[in-house]
């Protein structure tokens, strides 16, 4: 299962202000989340923070409305500034933010966030289901 958390971005995920991100990501990770696209698994849960962390919580759920794709921060669009959460002013900022280097490679994710799901669901729960999905390919290799 596809792992997103939000961190420090989770008032705007939750205010609707946050509808694309970006992650310095392996090709593993974002193969991943390309693949959920493909196979039509959308919707993905928000958590804020990596649900293995000690507290974390799930926020929510997100739904994918394009496939994710690679894109050098140069090549940002100014009108994504604000879908980042409205956290930064320009497209430099946010540029100087990710480390000022404009040829960098990064993920893009986009996304809403879907309303009336219930967030209840114990960490515990969400990291069962995390490891059953990411073990069984494997058992079946050894069956």
């Amino acid at each position: 299962m596809p792992i997103i958390s939000f961190a420090w971005t989770t008032d705007a995920l939750l205010a609707h202000k946050k509808t694309v991100t970006r992650r310095s990501w392996s090709d593993r990770t974002y193969l991943m989340w390309l693949k959920a696209w493909e196979e039509n698994r959308l919707i993905q849960p928000a958590w804020d923070q990596a649900p293995f962390v000690k507290g974390a919580k799930k926020i929510g759920d997100i739904k994918l409305t394009c496939p994710p794709y690679r894109e050098r921060l140069g090549d940002m669009p100014e009108s994504d500034v604000p879908l980042e959460g409205g956290l930064w002013e320009t497209k430099k900022d946010y540029i100087d933010y990710m480390g000022g280097d404009r040829n960098k490679v990064l993920t893009v994710v986009r996304f809403e966030l879907l309303a009336g799901i219930s967030t209840e669901m114990r960490v515990e729960q969400q990291y069962e289901i995390w490891l059953k999905e990411s073990i069984d390919p494997i058992i079946k290799v050894f069956n």
